[in-house]
């Protein structure tokens, strides 16, 4: 038993390395992505979207605001009944 964990020992810390390794090299790419998106994003010149040109019908603005408001009185509600 005892040359049999004297074995796995080895192993078990070469997958650990490997895992470790993976990672770091995962956070570097990470990174990497990071700083050449800020970098295309600013030499690109990204606009923002502009908003639509047509109002939205009064009768689905107000559905909108019908069914915000149910979601949120049902959500006070859940909250106050333990």
């Amino acid at each position: 038993m005892e040359n049999l964990v004297s074995q796995g020992m080895p192993l078990a810390l070469f997958g650990i390395g490997i895992v470790f390794v993976f990672l770091c090299l995962l956070v570097l790419a990470t990174r990497a992505m990071s700083i050449l998106t800020e970098r295309l994003g600013s030499v690109l010149g990204v606009a923002p979207e502009k908003p639509a040109d047509y109002p939205a019908p009064p009768a689905q603005v107000a559905a909108i605001i019908a069914a915000v408001t149910m979601h949120r009185q049902r959500l006070r509600a859940s909250r106050a009944t333990p």
